[in-house]
């Protein structure tokens, strides 16, 4: 037989459940300093700040996070930045590797190609070396000239000044051609080499 305490509180506690609306909840949130409360209403000083809501069992039925600050949306929107240009370095890289392995059956083939590239890339600094001779020739004809001229007494005329400096200028792109031409070299040896390199990784790992 139960005791009268206790067949009381069930009573009691039978009574509090039925005087919970079946559809309630109970939301709890952390206040500014840290506590965690609840209550059947979220406070509106706390709208924007993460909380939970909970059933009357106790049992967490949804939730919602916080609205982040504008220094951590920032700061996602740079990591996400981040993340998209290494995925389109490692999408190149994949694609460069799969185009390395169909171009090319071994070593020698990249050897190859390396070596066509400079040989291309040293005949058009021979063509322009030769141009650039025949340009400087002309303009120490012309220089000649305009110092015979004003050896003579005469000022160098406006014509002749214009061609000589004409010359000069180009000369002068074709040297600067040439000092391209020789650093473009350098970096196909540079590349090739990478590209023998890789080629014998990949071809290690097949």
């Amino acid at each position: 037989m139960k005791s009268p305490k206790l067949f009381t509180l069930i009573i009691t506690l039978t009574l509090a459940s039925l005087s919970i609306p079946a559809q309630s909840r109970i939301v709890c949130w952390t206040n500014n300093e840290g506590v965690k409360e609840c209550g059947d209403k979220l406070p509106p000083e706390y709208a924007e700040s993460g909380h939970k809501e909970l059933d009357k069992r106790g049992f967490v039925v949804d939730e919602t996070a916080r609205e982040k600050t504008d220094e951590e949306l920032a700061e996602e929107k740079r990591q996400a930045e981040i993340q998209a240009e290494q995925d389109r370095i490692n999408e190149e890289a994949i694609k460069k590797d799969r185009i390395l392995l169909d171009t090319f059956s071994n070593v020698d083939d990249i050897e190859m190609a390396r070596d066509g590239k400079i040989a291309a890339i040293d005949l058009s600094i021979s063509h322009t070396e030769t141009r650039n001779k025949k340009l400087q020739a002309s303009l120490d004809k012309l220089v000649e000239q305009a110092a015979n001229e004003e050896r003579a007494g005469k000022p160098a005329s406006e014509d002749l000044i214009k061609d000589i400096e004409s010359l000069r200028k180009q000369i002068d792109t074709n040297n600067d051609f040439i000092e391209g031409k020789h650093a473009e070299k350098e970096h196909v040896k540079l590349d090739y080499a990478k590209d023998v390199e890789r080629f014998k990784e990949l071809k290690s790992t097949q």
